[in-house]
């Protein structure tokens, strides 16, 4: 009998016929399933559970990640979902894993946010993290064993990721910590290479600026300047260490937001501008970010109509390149509703704002550090916009949500806190009658055509010697 079986089963497998349901789950599809229905019926009984989420430890990606997406169906698992991951080491087995894995885990990551009163889950992690390299940190500067390189090598560049990864999720603090720890782990090669020490030195900068670290952003501008005034500025054959654009940027970026010293920002955006190219995608990258920056410095001089060509050209490239659902088209909408914001169009920016709160919110979830700055974002345009419609309520339960947001993410950040309050005070002291109520109604990004780098360079560079002739005329 099971002898004719088996030779029914050989031959229906191999003339194409299907013995079970198509439908039917495989073997680990039924695993995984088993073992999340254990978790939920021992939930109850914290040691056995313990010891069963204990066995996460030992599963390649491959098989952790379903286990992982399952867990995300069931809330009463939210919080056994946050504690793992928040452990660095199951972590990095999705974050250096592969795409499906890196979607599920961003899935994971919102759901978690989730947990019962700890919403702040890359903040732990971060901290976790820097604790488990810190540890590893002792250990290869004690040994200085040769196998180490090429380990210390690997942690290096999945620190980069990560700490550029916290930073572009909002915790920016927490990215500049992670970066300037792999500052320390880059000084125990032998040889690291100025491109390696120069990449870091970037990222760094990059997210103590977004972290308003105004100090600790001075001393990485000062070494990221020896490292730019190495690079040989002649002869067609040299090659930069590292796109010396990235470097530019941020050196300008630094000038903007944290010195407010227009005119250096206006010099490093020149050369910015000077050394990006079209071409592939993180050359197109660096083009979008240039265009922030020089918008940013027209509306600053008060070029409003520039500006916003320049902020339209940088949101139509990226919508193009990333897609309108990502989380880098999301940033540069930030910066466009902040350069409406500046210019007086009020009814634009709030809905750029409001867009770039919803793409963000796909991305992480409504309980992350950007959705604080864009309900705040939200909350002052309605209060401007409510001198007009008289709707100060709309302003008020946002400012009250950013609030709420910021006790829960950023309890210790009291620049926050103080900035936030004060657009409640305004609102609930009503309008502001020494207040033109006249909103500006610029060209819409759509209404421009995209124009070549070669014609914004030449716009720009136009404009520059307009700024110089303006100059010499207040000074005559």
């Amino acid at each position: 009998m099971i002898s004719e079986l088996f030779q029914t089963m050989h031959k229906a497998r191999f003339s194409g016929i299907r013995i079970v349901p198509e439908n039917s789950p495989s073997l680990q599809q039924s695993c995984v399933r088993a073992f999340v229905e254990s978790l939920r019926r021992t939930k109850k009984q914290p040691s056995d559970s313990e010891g069963r989420i204990m066995q996460l430890q030992f599963l390649p990606a491959p098989l952790l990640t379903p286990i992982l997406d399952r867990m995300c169906s069931h809330p009463e698992l939210r919080d056994l979902l946050r504690d793992e991951l928040t452990d660095p080491v199951l972590f990095m087995k999705l974050f250096n894993g592969y795409a499906p894995d890196y979607d599920t885990l961003e899935k994971c990551l919102r759901e978690a946010t989730r947990a019962q009163g700890r919403p702040a889950v890359l903040r732990d992690l971060a901290r976790n993290y820097c604790d488990m390299v810190r540890s590893e940190q002792r250990q290869w500067a004690l040994c200085k064993a040769e196998d180490d390189q090429s380990r210390i090598r690997a942690r290096v560049l999945e620190s980069l990721r990560f700490g550029d990864y916290l930073h572009e999720a909002g915790w920016c603090r927490c990215g500049a910590e992670v970066l300037a720890l792999t500052q320390e782990l880059i000084a125990l090669l032998p040889a690291p290479g100025a491109p390696l020490q120069m990449e870091c030195l970037v990222r760094l900068l990059r997210a103590q600026i977004g972290a308003c670290m105004s100090s600790a952003s001075a001393r990485t501008v000062d070494r990221l300047l020896t490292f730019v005034d190495m690079v040989p500025g002649g002869g067609r054959d040299s090659r930069p260490p590292l796109p010396l654009v990235k470097a530019y940027l941020q050196l300008g970026s630094y000038y903007y937001h944290v010195q407010q010293d227009y005119e250096r920002c206006h010099q490093w955006a020149l050369r910015a501008l000077a050394s990006a190219a079209d071409g592939d995608a993180p050359a197109n990258g660096d083009v979008i970010d240039v265009l922030q920056l020089i918008a940013l410095f027209c509306v600053a001089k008060e070029r409003h109509d520039l500006g916003n060509m320049l902020i339209s050209q940088a949101v139509q490239r990226a919508r193009t390149e990333y897609g309108s659902l990502h989380r880098r088209y999301a940033n540069v909408l930030q910066q466009y509703g902040f350069v409406l914001l500046r210019m007086n169009a009020i009814l634009p920016a709030i809905t750029a704002f409001a867009e770039c709160l919803d793409i963000t919110g796909r991305a992480y979830g409504l309980l992350s550090p950007h959705a604080v700055v864009l309900e705040g974002y939200l909350a002052h345009c309605l209060y401007l916009r409510s001198h007009t419609t008289g709707r100060f309520d709309m302003a008020l339960r946002h400012a009250d949500t950013a609030l709420d947001l910021a006790r829960q993410l950023m309890p210790t950040s009291r620049r926050v806190h103080q900035q936030l309050r004060h657009t409640r005070d305004l609102i609930l002291r009503g309008p502001d009658h020494r207040r033109d109520t006249k909103e500006s109604q610029p060209s819409r990004e759509r209404d421009f055509h995209a124009f070549s780098l070669r014609e914004i360079k030449e716009k720009f560079f136009e404009l520059d010697s307009s700024f110089e002739r303006d100059g010499l005329a207040c000074s005559g």
